[in-house]
């Protein structure tokens, strides 16, 4: 399984909760087609789906990934840093 740092959860949280998302809304770890920035993975607001993979901080689902990719990603690690490009999220892939 994907291991998502405390310091990504706690961001993806106020993200979450600074975006108002609706009940029905999530953020999801995804690839193309529905990511389409830099990179081969990417964060967008989606529509909650049955079958996803839940990530959770302080009993909130902060993050959703399809199963396939949780698969993909199943030794990868996500954290929120300071990077190169500045503050921001970074998928270490194993």
């Amino acid at each position: 399984m994907l291991t998502v740092t405390d310091t990504a959860k706690q961001e993806l949280k106020r993200i979450a909760e600074q975006r108002g998302l609706s009940p029905a809304q999530c953020l999801r770890l995804t690839i193309p087609p529905k990511w389409t920035g830099e990179g081969d993975f990417g964060v967008v607001i989606d529509v909650a789906d049955p079958t996803d993979i839940i990530v959770s901080f302080e009993a909130t689902s902060v993050l959703r990934l399809e199963p396939e990719v949780a698969e993909r990603l199943a030794t990868s690690m996500l954290d929120y840093k300071d990077t190169p490009a500045g503050l921001g999220f970074a998928l270490d892939v194993f």
